[in-house]
């Protein structure tokens, strides 16, 4: 995929509309936490990998490996969250 590594592109802030009516405050508040945590630590993985590479020591295999293996669980995640929407979507009246 081509999607941008810039964490400030990559999720759209939270609260940036006007939330749903079922959207409660607790709810609201879970999902600002939660994309503020997801992109404070991607820019925070990106900057020490950056750190990591500039060095030119060799990494372990494994690094790349635990990498892949969380951008395979943030997509499993991405796309529940997708199935979900769409779900919801085909469910609303209009």
């Amino acid at each position: 995929m081509n999607r941008s590594t810039d964490p400030s592109k990559t999720l759209p802030p939270a609260s940036s509309a006007t939330p749903p009516e079922w959207r409660t405050v607790e709810t609201q508040t879970i999902l600002d936490q939660l994309s503020e945590s997801l992109r404070r630590a991607m820019a925070d993985h990106q900057a020490m990998l950056g750190v990591l590479l500039q060095q030119r020591t060799e990494l372990p295999l494994e690094l790349g490996e635990l990498f892949e293996d969380a951008g395979n669980a943030y997509m499993e995640m991405s796309e529940r969250v997708s199935q979900k929407f769409l779900t919801a979507r085909n469910h609303t009246p209009g």
